[in-house]
């Protein structure tokens, strides 16, 4: 491979980094044509495998924000399909007992909380009134 061909490959490769580089939306509304060319000045001083790297983790970060849109997309769509309860439904009457028992659960423990609280408010007092 000629020395023209690799300045040719080194160049087409931060083309194709500065255009799969993630920025924010404010810095692409503000990104000039001059900023653009230093980056791309700046990149020319990189190895050929350090530039391929940089363009590989902007693919992968790409990749985890689409897998992360997706995972939210799903998620919203549960959200919604979960405010509709059919009481008719074995499957909802089966989630909608589920709820129930785990309220009354978490109803327990809170009155629990709430009687070690109130023996030690009183434990306090008691230590309180003995010191002076």
């Amino acid at each position: 491979m000629s020395l023209s061909e690799i300045k040719e490959i080194k160049k087409q490769l931060i083309d194709l980094y500065l255009s799969v580089k993630v920025r924010k939306s404010e810095e692409i509304e503000q990104l000039t044509s001059e900023d653009v060319d230093r980056e791309r000045q700046n990149l020319k001083h990189l190895s050929l495998i350090s530039i391929m790297n940089y363009i590989q983790n902007s693919i992968d970060i790409l990749v985890d924000l689409r897998a992360n849109e997706k995972y939210e997309e799903k998620l919203e769509k549960e959200e919604s399909k979960d405010n509709y309860i059919n009481k008719e439904d074995p499957k909802d009457a089966n989630g909608l007992k589920l709820y129930e028992g785990m309220l009354i659960k978490l109803e327990g423990d809170l009155r629990s909380h709430i009687r070690v609280i109130y023996n030690f408010y009183n434990y306090f007092l008691i230590f309180r009134m003995n010191k002076n």
